[in-house]
């Protein structure tokens, strides 16, 4: 009694060959929506950065305890002492400690001297760089910058520019100006371009 032969249906090295160029194909054809639905970290930090900003702003200014009202102070500018828990803080560099202070940091308390980007205001627990304005905010009509590096000390290290963006066409770092009452608004092209806007918010004093 013969047996029939049983055959076996595989592919042929030529044919996975093809099977493989194919999914190349269709790869490279993907790769530039997938990288678009990609979120850009730097514009989710830096608007998550603003949001905290903003919100730490509006309730610091209109915070009777940290800055009661003064009939010829605006808002920031009434640099009088202040205390809690036992800490006083006063002149020039209130703001930035009381500001820190509503931020989970990396170090119990703020570097309020004369920061820069070796050594920041504070980090926050995310990997962002602060540094803050030291002032006493004299002149109600001056802006005051509240910079930020949105990945720590990654690359590329470079600064949201308010005319071109050739040198840094992704920049990390960004700055937030703030007015003595309040008043603050984004300062460069790629920070407008992820919220938004320019304004931020206005003193409800």
């Amino acid at each position: 009694m013969k047996h029939a032969r049983k055959t076996t249906n595989g592919f042929t090295l030529a044919e996975l060959m093809v099977c493989l160029a194919l999914i190349a194909i269709i790869a490279t054809l993907l790769m530039p929506a997938i990288n678009k639905l990609r979120p850009n970290k730097s514009k989710v930090m830096y608007k998550k950065a603003y949001y905290l900003t903003e919100r730490i702003v509006s309730e610091l200014v209109n915070d009777e305890e940290s800055y009661p009202f003064v009939e010829d102070k605006v808002g920031f500018d009434n640099t009088s002492s202040v205390e809690f828990n036992d800490t006083t803080y006063t002149g020039n560099t209130k703001f930035c400690e009381l500001f820190a202070l509503k931020l989970n940091t990396l170090s119990g308390t703020a570097n309020c001297a004369a920061a820069d980007w070796d050594n920041p205001s504070f980090t926050t627990t995310d990997g962002v760089k602060w540094i803050l304005p030291i002032t006493d905010f004299a002149d109600p009509d001056e802006y005051h910058s509240i910079l930020v590096d949105v990945n720590g000390d990654s690359e590329p290290n470079c600064q949201d520019s308010e005319e071109d963006l050739s040198a840094c066409p992704q920049p990390d770092r960004f700055a937030l100006k703030l007015r003595a009452d309040g008043k603050m608004k984004v300062d460069g092209l790629k920070a407008i371009e992820y919220v938004g806007t320019t304004n931020m918010i206005e003193n409800s004093k």
